[in-house]
């Protein structure tokens, strides 16, 4: 009867741990990260830009300040800018529809820099910016949902707000 009791305790105790998986297991104190916790700033006019110029270009720059776009948001994360120029709201990087301004942005510990090469006389204080910052557990989220870094820089402002916010 011993020798019996054995191997079916055995089997019980294979199955047991067969049966658990390492995402049944959470540790104490540990939360899921939803996307929709991703850090985004209301839309603000940049009134201290500065300009350098070379050649037929001229590129104008101004820089946010802004804890959120740490070290690891700028090497793993994901920051998706858009700016406003009356009711219109464009995804950076873009090129105005005359063909002669383009606007991109850069992001870099603490800060992110909206750049504007060969602006032909726009009111740039007029422009207004908004952006979100995705941290690299969001950005893993987001892409486990089936969402690519590319699917994410294409979204409008309007699709980027109801599915980040």
């Amino acid at each position: 009867m011993k020798n019996f009791k054995l191997p079916f305790l055995g089997l019980a105790l294979a199955l047991l741990i067969i049966s658990c998986k390492k995402e049944d297991i959470q540790q104490p104190g540990a939360s899921q990260v939803s996307p929709s916790k991703v850090s985004s700033a209301s839309w603000n006019s940049l009134n201290n830009w500065s300009s350098t110029s070379s050649d037929n270009t001229t590129t104008f720059f101004a820089k946010l300040a802004d804890s959120s776009i740490t070290a690891n948001v700028v090497s793993e994360g994901m920051v998706l800018v858009y700016k406003k120029s009356g009711n219109d709201i464009q995804s950076l990087p873009f090129q105005e529809k005359d063909g002669k301004t383009y606007w991109y942005y850069q992001v870099s510990n603490g800060s992110l820099r909206v750049n504007s090469d060969n602006n032909s006389g726009q009111n740039l204080s007029a422009q207004s910016f908004s952006y979100f910052v995705i941290t690299p557990q969001q950005l893993s989220d987001l892409e486990a949902q089936g969402k690519t870094k590319i699917d994410l820089l294409q979204l409008s402002y309007d699709q980027a707000t109801a599915l980040l916010k």
